[in-house]
C-alpha cells in the first residue's frame, strides 16, 4: 500500500456557476490537485472555456484544461487558438484533450466524429501552432507564420481503437471506460507510453459504501459515461450478454437535456434496473471506504498511470472535491493544506 502518492491528481466539475467554479479552484489549489479540468458540454452547461479562464485566474498551480473537446460543433481552429490563448494566459498550464464528442455530437442530433477526423484535427491544431497551416476535410487553414503556445493534447479514448490511436497521435491517452482491470491495462498498452507522454485515468468518484447511497450521489454521472463508453462493439468489453442487453436498452433511453445531471432529478438514472446499476458503479466509479479507495489507487499506479482525473457531477460539487481531497491527504497521496470549510 502506499504506490497512490506517485500519481497525479486531478478533477472535472460540470461549469454549472461560476460562483461554484470559483469556489472549486480554491478547494482545488489548497488540497494540491494538479489538474483542474472542466466539462465541455453546451447542451446542459455553461461555456467551459470561460469557466477554465476564471479557474485558471483564481487557482495559479494547477493545470487546466477542457474535458473533452471535440471538432464536432467547433472547427479545429477555434478549438486550437482557445487552448493556445488559454496557454498563453496561463504561462502554459493547459492540457489539451480531443475526442469524437460523442455526447456533444449526439445531445444534438449529430454524428460524432470519426476516428480519422480526430487524427486529421490534431495534425491540423498541431501546424496551426507553428504557423503553417492546414487541412481538415474540406477546409483549409492558411499559413500565417505565427506561432503560438500550443499544449499537450490527450486523445480520449473509451474503445480499443481509440485507444491505439492515442498512441499515434498526440501527446498521450485520457481513458474514461470500464475499470475492469483487463481492459485498461489493453488500453494502457495501446497509448504507447514512453518519454514525457501521459497517460490519465477518468473515473467518477463517490465516498459513499453501498451501492444505493452511490447512486444517490452521482448515479446520472456513471449512466452518462456509459452512454458515452460502451459504444460500437462491446464484445472486447468483457461483459455478459444481459448487461449488454441493459446497455442497449439505456441508449434508447437517454435523455440528452439532463445529460450527467443530478440536480434535476436525476432523470436518467432512473431508466435503469439495479442489476446495470451495481455493474456500472464497479465499472465507472471508484468508491467506498478509505481501504477500498486507496488499494484501486495503488492498483493504478501499479500498473503505470500518470494520474487519475476525477469525474465530479454530485449536486454540490464543492462538498465532494473537499472529501476527496481530505481522504488523498489522509491517504499522503497529496500534499496540500487543510482550506477552511
Amino acid at each position: 500500500m502506499g504506490q497512490g502518492k506517485t500519481l497525479k491528481y486531478g478533477f472535472m466539475t460540470l461549469p454549472r456557476s461560476m460562483e461554484e467554479s470559483r469556489e472549486l479552484a480554491v478547494v482545488g489549489q489548497d488540497y494540491g490537485f494538479d489538474w483542474i479540468s472542466v466539462a465541455d458540454s453546451p447542451t446542459v452547461y455553461q461555456e467551459s472555456f470561460l469557466h477554465q479562464l476564471e479557474i485558471a485566474r483564481i487557482a495559479e498551480r494547477p493545470m487546466i484544461g477542457p474535458l473533452v473537446s471535440h471538432v464536432v460543433v467547433r472547427h479545429p481552429v477555434i478549438v486550437g487558438n482557445l487552448l493556445a490563448t488559454l496557454n498563453e494566459f496561463t504561462g502554459g498550464r493547459v492540457i489539451g484533450t480531443l475526442a469524437t464528442g460523442n455526447s456533444a455530437a449526439r445531445g444534438l442530433g449529430m454524428k460524432p466524429a470519426r476516428l480519422a477526423e480526430v487524427a486529421e484535427a490534431i495534425t491540423c491544431i498541431q501546424g496551426y501552432w507553428r504557423g503553417e497551416g492546414g487541412t481538415f476535410g474540406e477546409s483549409r487553414i492558411p499559413a500565417t507564420g505565427i506561432e503560438r503556445q500550443g499544449c499537450p493534447i490527450l486523445v480520449s479514448a473509451d474503445g480499443p481503437k481509440a485507444a491505439e490511436l492515442s498512441g499515434q497521435v498526440g501527446d498521450g491517452l485520457l481513458y474514461g471506460g470500464v475499470l475492469d482491470p483487463g481492459v485498461r491495462r489493453r488500453r494502457l498498452a495501446a497509448a504507447k507510453i514512453t518519454g514525457d507522454r501521459e497517460a490519465w485515468i477518468a473515473p467518477s468518484v463517490s465516498m459513499f459504501e453501498t451501492y444505493e447511497d452511490v447512486n444517490e450521489d452521482l448515479g446520472a454521472v456513471v449512466v452518462a459515461m456509459c452512454n458515452r463508453a460502451m459504444r460500437g462493439d462491446l464484445s472486447e468489453r468483457d461483459i455478459s450478454p444481459e448487461i449488454e442487453a441493459d446497455i442497449l436498452a439505456l441508449r434508447k433511453a437517454y435523455d440528452y437535456g439532463f445529460h450527467a445531471d443530478n440536480t434535476r432529478g436525476a432523470r436518467n438514472a432512473t431508466v435503469i434496473g439495479d442489476r446495470l446499476r451495481n455493474w456500472l458503479i464497479d465499472q465507472f466509479c471508484i468508491w467506498g471506504d478509505e481501504e477500498r479507495f486507496a488499494a484501486t489507487l495503488d492498483d493504478l499506479a501499479e500498473e503505470g498511470w500518470t494520474g487519475i482525473q476525477f469525474l465530479i457531477g454530485q449536486g454540490d460539487q464543492v462538498a465532494t472535491v473537499r472529501r476527496i481531497g481530505e481522504r488523498l491527504r489522509k491517504l499522503g497521496y497529496v500534499s496540500g493544506s487543510v482550506p477552511a470549510a
